[in-house]
């Protein structure tokens, strides 16, 4: 995504990069609990004990706002898919598996982040807003391109026994994403399941789906 217009700029100082980070912080929760158009600038200011005027030292508007909630959100969670990859090493059975962990880690550890960015970009100036659909398609074409790389190698199997075609990359691909991202919804940490035993519960299930046997094999 393009670097946001917000006035908080790479070098400044530890307290200034702070008070961002809480304003991003308690406005996610706010957007999540009431919704954006719900939530003003005064309760976000509210939130964290500061006036309006030290809001927008930081962000020009609560559209700036929501999109660096959304691009920090972002850009941390591909960080994370491409770290997954990198761990997976040269199969595609083991990438699908980190990619899997990785992604539902994401939606359950930080899940307020997680839900606004799926529903809130809508909020958004229509350039900022191309620019999340561009991030979403591009976490996508991970997984897509990760499929495809197990059915060239003979790891995955994607065929469907009812039909003379086999199941297209990119449906599974959406199945896949959905349920790592929809985990978001129900997930709770004072849950029977952490987080991490759901991500590897998930893990598994994904390399299921897919037709592949144990990434350790």
């Amino acid at each position: 995504m393009a670097t946001t217009h917000s006035r908080t700029t790479a070098g400044g100082t530890p307290a200034t990069a702070s008070m961002s980070r809480r304003i991003l912080d308690e406005a996610a929760r706010l957007f999540y609990e009431d919704g954006f158009p719900a939530t003003s600038v005064r309760k976000i200011t509210a939130a964290c004990g500061v006036t309006a005027g030290s809001l927008y030292n930081h962000y020009g508007s609560k559209e700036e706002v929501l999109y660096a909630i959304l691009k920090r959100a972002h850009e941390d969670s591909e960080r994370m898919l491409e770290e997954g990859l990198l761990r997976g090493g040269d199969r595609a059975d083991r990438q699908l598996a980190e990619l899997v962990r990785e992604l539902t880690l994401f939606h359950t550890e930080r899940r307020v982040e997680g839900l606004v960015a799926r529903t809130e970009w809508r909020h958004l100036p229509p350039e900022q807003a191309r620019e999340v659909l561009d991030a979403q398609r591009r976490v996508r074409r991970i997984f897509e391109r990760t499929l495809e790389r197990g059915l060239s190698a003979g790891r995955f199997r994607l065929s469907d026994p009812r039909s003379t075609r086999p199941v297209q990359v990119d449906v599974v691909a959406k199945a896949i994403l959905d349920m790592c991202i929809n985990a978001g919804q129900w997930f709770r940490p004072e849950g029977a399941v952490s987080a991490r035993e759901l991500a590897d519960q998930y893990s598994f299930l994904a390399l299921q789906l897919v037709g592949a046997g144990s990434p350790d094999a």
